[in-house]
């Protein structure tokens, strides 16, 4: 009995690999580090600075500081927005596996298939079905990918104008000269907790996000 070409089913094997690893995709911001060469660094010449410092200045300059790790956990926007995303990459998960287990099926029954009196013509025919059903699930891999993608750079860019847009707001009448995003795990440590702006942050953004919420008066 002859069978559909072995590389065919070690190319599907593959690819089930390859799909079974994208379930498990959640997809987070990534880091980039930029690296310099040491001999370039030998070679460059110390930058001097153009501004002068002025450590009186420094001395008298209105700081503050917020949690921002407190602000993504109490922040409506946010909440909501990691709630959608989650729904969001379930339901492209659960068209994938669907579509995987009808490419499955479909497959397991072309395995199965006696070719012994199989033309030339019928077997070319099996094979290229299979490496059909191989592409849509590929192809469907990927728009899932490029959508989850294109959703969270939308919700980031929504989150930080937002940020943005309180801070301007809200420092209009604080005038600050410096305001910190500090999170666990960073590199400012700061020993004067009455600097500390992150409620105000809470309130003030949930308050402006539900106020936008509500439908405007006529």
């Amino acid at each position: 009995m002859t069978k559909l070409k072995p590389l065919l089913f070690l190319v599907w094997n593959l690819l089930l690999t390859a799909v079974l690893g994208w379930m498990l995709f959640r997809s987070a911001p990534t880091e980039q580090v930029e690296g310099v060469a040491s001999d370039q660094v030998k070679d460059e010449l110390p930058v001097v600075p153009s501004i002068s410092m002025d450590s009186v200045a420094l001395s008298s300059a209105r700081i503050a500081y917020f949690h921002m790790d407190s602000v993504q956990q109490r922040y409506d926007l946010i909440k909501e927005k990691d709630d959608r995303f989650k729904r969001e990459g379930q339901r492209l998960e659960n068209n994938l596996q669907n579509e995987l287990a009808r490419a499955q099926a479909r497959y397991d029954e072309l395995m199965k298939k006696d070719h012994s009196y199989s033309t030339q013509a019928e077997l070319k025919a099996d094979e290229a079905e299979v490496q059909g059903l191989m592409g849509k699930i590929q192809q469907l891999q990927a728009r899932s990918e490029e959508q989850l993608m294109k959703l969270e750079a939308e919700m980031l860019n929504e989150i930080t104008k937002e940020l943005k847009d309180f801070l301007k707001a809200y420092n209009a009448q604080a005038g600050f000269d410096y305001i910190f995003s500090i999170q666990n795990g960073g590199q400012i440590w700061v020993g004067n907790e009455g600097l500390n702006i992150t409620e105000d942050m809470v309130q003030g953004l949930n308050a402006r996000y539900r106020a936008s919420k509500q439908p405007s008066a006529k």
